[in-house]
This record gives structure tokens, sequence and C-alpha cells, in this order.
């Protein structure tokens, strides 16, 4: 799979960019602040519909756009898989601030909608993420790491929605049991309800909160094997990265990782019965996918406490790429990677290896501020561009 073209209008600092890509590596050139990282996120919000970059939508649109009088950035790739051609469309769409008899928002936080279409029609979110599959990496993603469980359930979600539209309508009707049973809880609390009103929300979190469980152990199974091979190969085999998979559910244990949704969703269930009293003190719901986390470790320490920063750099890394054979291996067509600035807190060893693995993809688009940090080490069939405050053109 790879990005044959991409159209942006008022998009973050591009007024309007219309750009030709090659299959095969490409390389984005430029200092710091020119564009090389808002390109990057907006083929990964083509592909998953959102960015981890923004707050708001509002903040994608181009600064000069937002006094418009419809404020809209539009993104479009013309993307080439193995089955055939598509057309991936996203539009940002601004409230009109000449109608609000005010200028926007510090920041670009504009109020705005998002509009989704494939091949010039429209669609609902969940069917089209996936559409195009990406995987990025970027500075952040030492948060994987070293962040919070949210960061590490982000990248399992992100991963499995593309893969499969029926665990994203899973996820998006778990987060609103939660929600309800939530405020349930609170009401409880404060005795305005009676605690036997929790059945209904506890079969509901149960049953759908079991599939999510399920497919996550089956996925970081894969996930971790992947990432083992990674990380290995790019610390030289003196490194191995361990990933474990660890939910938040009472009676869970490593075998019941083949269980049948059926059989998590009573243990599931037996959880939040045994802990309703916490919960009502609570006021919120303690058990369940929406708190699990995943554990890593390099050679049998967590690499969050451990570690060098180094070390924790090529064991994100390892993630992502084996979060890209992952989706390789259930599509049956490689995703497109994206490898946002990722030599610069790599040793050279380390970076030998990322630079070995470029032509692994039918298409990897890298960002770097230096040329001369990849030496002799990319293919000859690499693209390169240089990236100048909003502006791109090809490097002979």
């Amino acid at each position: 799979m790879w990005v044959r073209h991409l159209s942006l209008s008022n998009v973050r600092n591009y007024r309007k960019l219309e750009l030709d890509f090659n299959r095969g590596p490409v390389l984005l050139l430029g200092d710091n602040a020119q564009g090389k990282s808002n390109l990057l996120e907006a083929i990964m919000l083509l592909a998953t519909t959102r960015s981890e970059r923004a707050q708001t939508d509002g903040e994608l649109i181009h600064w000069d756009a937002l006094n418009d009088p419809q404020p809209v950035a539009r993104l479009v790739a013309q993307v080439e898989r193995r089955d055939g051609s598509l057309q991936v469309e996203v539009l940002i769409v601004g409230r009109p601030q000449a109608q609000e008899g005010s200028s926007a928002e510090p920041g670009g936080r504009t109020p705005a909608s998002k509009r989704l279409r494939v091949n010039g029609v429209a669609r609902r979110q969940v069917d089209v993420v996936g559409q195009l599959t990406a995987v990025l990496f970027s500075t952040d993603d030492l948060e994987l790491v070293t962040g919070a469980p949210a960061e590490r359930r982000r990248y399992l979600d992100v991963t499995l929605s593309q893969l499969d539209p029926s665990y994203m309508r899973t996820l998006q009707r778990y987060g609103k049991v939660v929600t309800q049973r939530n405020a349930l809880l609170r009401r409880i609390q404060d005795g305005e309800a009676s605690a036997d009103e929790l059945s209904f929300w506890d079969d509901e979190l149960a049953q759908h909160g079991a599939i999510l469980m399920s497919r996550r152990a089956v996925a970081v199974d894969a996930l971790a094997e992947h990432g083992r091979e990674a990380h290995r190969r790019l610390s030289g085999g003196r490194e191995e990265l361990q990933t474990t998979y660890l939910p938040r559910v009472d009676g869970w244990d490593g075998s019941r990782s083949g269980a049948q949704p059926e059989a998590l969703a009573s243990v599931l269930k037996d959880s939040l019965l045994a802990g309703r009293r916490r919960e009502i003190g609570a006021g919120m719901t303690l058990s369940g996918p929406h708190r699990d986390d995943l554990s890593l470790k390099l050679n049998g320490v967590a690499a969050s406490s451990f570690a060098s920063r180094g070390q924790q750099r090529t064991a994100a890394l390892s993630l992502r790429l084996a979060e890209g054979r992952f989706l390789a291996d259930g599509k049956g067509d490689p995703p497109v990677v994206l490898l946002d600035d990722v030599l610069s807190e790599l040793d050279e060893g380390r970076r030998r290896s990322v630079l070995e693995s470029l032509e692994e993809w039918d298409q990897l688009i890298i960002t770097s501020t230096d040329a001369d940090r990849f030496g002799e080490g990319l293919p000859a069939s690499t693209s390169a561009f240089r990236v100048v405050a909003g502006k791109i053109e090809a490097i002979s």
C-alpha cells in the first residue's frame, strides 16, 4: 500500500499542496517547524480520521483560513492498494466566523466538524478507518514506554481499529457503557439510585469488554513476537523486548488469551460484582479493558525504569515496526510507515539497522533535519524532498 498523491488545502501551515509520491522510501528534509511533521500528521489523519497532536479538529485549520466566511481544511489521498486504487478524503469544517461576529480563538480552537468520504461517497468513521493503513513513529512515542497506561491502550486501539471495523464499533459502544455506568455509580453514591440497577450495565460492560479483551490478548501475542524480532535486530542481538498484556480484571491469567469472549465475559462480570462496593465508593468503574496496560521489559527488567533513553526509543520503534508487520499480516497489504525524525537519538548501530529495513515496506516516509545523518544508508530508489515554510520541492 502506498500514497500516490497527497492534496492539502488549509491544513496546518500548508495553504495549498499537491504532491506526488513514488513507491518506496521517501525522505523529507528541512529545518524544524517547516511542516515535515504536519505532512505525516495529515497522512495519519487520513488513515485513522483523527490526530494525536491536536486537541480539537479546529487546530488543524490553517490560521489564515480561520477568518474566512467558511473555514475549511481539506485532505485527500490517492491510495494504491494491492486490491486496487481508492481516494480517501477528510473535510474539517469550522464555524463561519463572519456569522459569529468575532475572530477565531487563539491557538486555532475554533469549533469544527469532520466530514469523511471514500471515492467521493460520504462514509461514517468506522467505514473510513483502515481504508488507508499507516503507522507513525514520532518523538512522542517515548510515551509508549514511559507514559501512562492510556498511551499503550491507544496503541492497541488504533492498531486494531485499522485492522477490524467491528473492533472499533465495539470500542465505541464500550466507551458509552462505561460512561453510563459511571453516572449510575455516582447516583448510587449520592443515594439517588439502587445498586440493583447496575445489573444491566454489568451485563453490557462484560459483553462488550470481553470482546475487546479477547481481541487485544490475541493481538498482543502477535505484536510481542514481531516486537521481539524487531528489537533483537535493532539492538544487534544484545537486548530482548518482552511485551505482555495486563488486563485490569480480577481472575485473569495468561492462559486465557485464547479464551472465547463468552468465557471472558463471565470473568469480567465476576470481577465487577466482587468490586461493586469499592466502585460505588469511588464513583467509577475500576475493572475492565478501559484500564488495561502492557508490560514492556528489556532483558527481564522494566523498560520504563531501567532502560536508557536510547534503549527506550528503540523499544518504542520496535513496537511501531511490530504494529506495521501485524497490520501487513492482517490486511495482506503492508501499511504506509511514517518515521518522524526517528534517527535523532539512536546510536550508529541502531541507525544502520533502521536504514537496512527501509525497503521492507511499499512506502516509508522519513523526516530529518540533516541528510548527512543517513550516510550511504539510503536506498538508491529513495525520493527526496525539501520542506520550507509549508512548501515542498523535489531534490534531484
